[in-house]
């Protein structure tokens, strides 16, 4: 039998099908993307990925010696350590009295460079001094002084090979 114009069709009253598995593959590749960078970032937060060397505490005299400068008799608070990677690199952290400062340079670098307050790298630092290999050794130096009271500075000083 064919259909005619006039003719109507029943509908099935059987249960239709839904649009919920296009709503959830829809919703499930956002939460797979999400799922996996929840993921990586719990990888990053628990795996080591530093490079950096580790870095020993030593003495301080052997840290002055090694860029060529005088232990500062009014030295205070210090911490001192080696950075032992391709290259060698001595720091040295301590507070000394402000009005030492100038002569313990000038006694550790009789030559030269001086003190000087330009040009010193970060904004906290108010007084500066670089100087290449001292003391006919392989060591450049770095130091750099803040002055944290009318008496008393934060010094640090670097040598490290080059």
């Amino acid at each position: 039998m064919t259909q005619t114009d006039t003719e109507t069709v029943t509908e099935q009253d059987g249960p239709g099908r839904t649009r919920w598995g296009i709503f959830l593959a829809i919703l499930a590749v956002p939460t797979l993307v999400v799922a996996g960078l929840i993921a990586l970032l719990v990888a990053w937060l628990f795996t080591d990925d530093s490079v950096a060397p580790e870095v020993k505490k030593t003495s301080c005299a052997e840290a002055f010696a090694f860029g060529g400068a005088k232990v500062p008799e009014g030295m205070r608070d210090s911490w001192c350590g080696l950075q032992a990677g391709s290259e060698l690199r001595y720091e040295a952290r301590f507070r000394m009295p402000r009005a030492e400062i100038d002569a313990w340079v000038a006694a550790s670098f009789p030559e030269g460079p001086e003190l000087r307050t330009t040009q010193c790298g970060t904004a906290q630092v108010d007084v500066c001094l670089n100087a290449g290999p001292v003391a006919n050794e392989r060591a450049s130096v770095q130091i750099d002084i803040t002055h944290d009271s009318r008496n008393w500075s934060e010094v640090r000083f670097v040598a490290f090979t080059l």
